[in-house]
């Protein structure tokens, strides 16, 4: 029973040793992404601009063709 007890302890001690590896780097992780975040919602409202001016183009084409 000692030797099943000494393998359960072994374990939980390296699941809270990962644990806490893990926990120790997240706010690199979390502050690395927030500058790709903010391109990407920039580049996403240049998209939304540049395909609203589409739409329209492509509206007053169709209403001059009439």
């Amino acid at each position: 029973m000692g030797e099943i007890s000494d393998g359960v302890v072994v374990v939980v001690v390296l699941f809270l040793f990962v644990l806490a590896i893990l926990w120790f780097l997240l706010p690199f992780a979390i502050f690395g992404t927030k500058d790709k975040l903010s391109e990407l919602i920039a580049e996403t409202k240049k998209t939304n601009e540049q395909l609203s001016d589409l739409r329209s183009e492509i509206t007053a084409l169709k209403s001059d063709a009439k």
